[in-house]
């Protein structure tokens, strides 16, 4: 067992009476990918805004290396990366003073800053003559990557990512589930929301599946493919799950 960086506890929310999660509890420990998965409307989005201390749940609570975030929420959130489903981006700016802004939003500076802006944009794929254009001529791709290295500058403990590769090509796509595992392989612990069963399988090591605000699986990923047939995809479990 490592060290649990993240521990969601029986945590609830509803919204105009209509309870979107419902007692829902996992932990992801330093270096670990969690898959959160399940279909839309299952609760999954509102769940990762309450680890992400944007919204506050109804019941529970939400522990950051045993810490309650309720009462450590400034503390968690400069060592945690989150990264939304909406690209986070000022398009009028080049992709490098994109990185500087949230860089010094995270106040980092000077020449530690550059050298972050190397490390997470050589981690993420943009090259220098990328970093020169203003966000409004990227791709789509690229501003996908250019969103994750700013969440990376700070180096978090903990990252949060709600379907990053969502639109994006193939080779964007391999370059954001690569920076992914580097910073897993160094310890940063990981919530990975995806709707790729292919994609979650590749990059996690324990799967969280919900359905309609609960959690209806929570294991560790190669335990959970395997049936007294033989080992099964992800997709397959899925799909078992939800019949």
């Amino acid at each position: 067992m490592g060290t649990v960086c993240l521990a969601a506890e029986n945590i609830s929310k509803s919204y105009h009476g209509v309870k979107v999660v419902d007692g829902v509890s996992f932990q992801v420990e330093n270096g670990q990918v969690l898959g959160l998965i399940g279909t839309n409307g299952a609760g999954k989005s509102t769940t990762v805004s309450m680890l992400a201390t944007l919204v506050k749940p109804d019941g529970g609570r939400i522990l950051f290396h045993g810490e309650d975030t309720r009462k450590k929420r400034n503390y968690m959130r400069s060592k945690t990366g989150y990264v939304p489903q909406d690209i986070a981006l000022y398009e009028s700016l080049s992709g490098r003073d994109n990185l500087k802004f949230w860089g010094r939003a995270s106040r980092i500076y000077g020449a530690q800053l550059l050298e972050k802006i190397e490390y997470v944009s050589e981690a993420a794929g943009l090259t220098s003559e990328m970093l020169k254009k203003k966000v409004q001529e990227y791709s789509g791709g690229m501003k996908r990557r250019l969103n994750i290295a700013a969440a990376l500058l700070k180096e978090p403990e903990l990252l949060i990512l709600d379907e990053p590769t969502v639109g994006v090509d193939l080779q964007s796509r391999r370059m954001i589930l690569d920076a992914i595992q580097k910073f897993a392989d160094h310890g940063t612990a990981v919530v990975y929301v995806g709707h790729d069963m292919e994609e979650v399988q590749q990059l996690c090591n324990f799967v969280c599946v919900m359905h309609q605000g609960k959690v209806v699986l929570n294991k560790p990923l190669p335990k959970a493919l395997k049936t007294e047939d033989g080992e099964i995809s992800l997709k397959q479990l899925y799909e078992k799950i939800l019949m």
